[in-house]
């Protein structure tokens, strides 16, 4: 039986990277199970999403466009519509990196990655999962505009095991507290990083989060 390719969508302005791309991602994931198959290549979120509804397995954003369009409106509207989102982008604008990262989107992938990093990172997008990327957390971890949140001893316990992959009842475990406290926690610890404006509403921002308050070490 033939295996069923991750169908991406693409937003980008500029025809070569649209062009390059399409061409790369099926000659280099051809022999992977499933293979990455670019179907749709737009200049905008408006052009990607007319037509067939829901053929996307994920879509890769650039996250600033010609048109004028805000990076968390444009993520929006694609997560809106059931598609997870892969930041793709040359720029390292913290404040545009931020409005992506609240609005849903589930990593970030540099132009200067290599071609391979940037399709593992759709594969794994497309399968569920979130994405970091090294440079993004320095630049991150660098700015200064943060306010603290004033997580509690406990909270700050909380976030980290999280933040460092454990599951809500592997952290309830570790904790010695129930599953139930653990949500609790983490409604507490977003709610606390919102009133603040440093939104965590995605478990890869509170992977930023940790990282940011220095609760976790980010990978070098």
């Amino acid at each position: 039986m033939k295996t069923r390719s991750i169908r991406v969508g693409v937003i980008d302005d500029h025809p070569i990277t649209l062009i390059g791309f399409s061409a790369v991602a099926w000659k280099l994931t051809k022999k992977w199970k499933p293979p990455i198959e670019v179907v749709k290549l737009s200049e905008t979120v408006d052009l990607l999403l007319r037509g067939e509804p829901g053929i996307f397995d994920v879509v890769a954003l650039d996250l600033s466009l010609e048109d004028g369009s805000s990076p968390a409106d444009n993520v929006g509207r694609l997560v809106d519509e059931g598609y997870p989102v892969l930041i793709y982008t040359g720029g390292t604008n913290v404040d545009y990196l931020r409005q992506a990262l609240a609005a849903g989107a589930a990593g970030i992938a540099l132009k200067t990655d290599s071609v391979e990093h940037t399709l593992d990172c759709l594969r794994r997008v497309a399968a569920g999962e979130t994405v970091d990327n090294q440079e993004i957390a320095a630049a991150i971890e660098t700015d200064t505009k943060f306010v603290s949140a004033n997580l509690s001893p406990r909270e700050q316990e909380t976030l980290s095991l999280i933040a460092a992959g454990y599951t809500h009842k592997q952290a309830a475990v570790a904790m010695n507290i129930t599953d139930n406290t653990v949500d609790k926690n983490i409604f507490r610890i977003r709610k606390k990083y919102a009133a603040v404006g440093r939104e965590a509403r995605t478990k890869l921002l509170l992977h930023i989060r940790a990282q940011e308050d220095g609760l976790i070490i980010p990978h070098r």
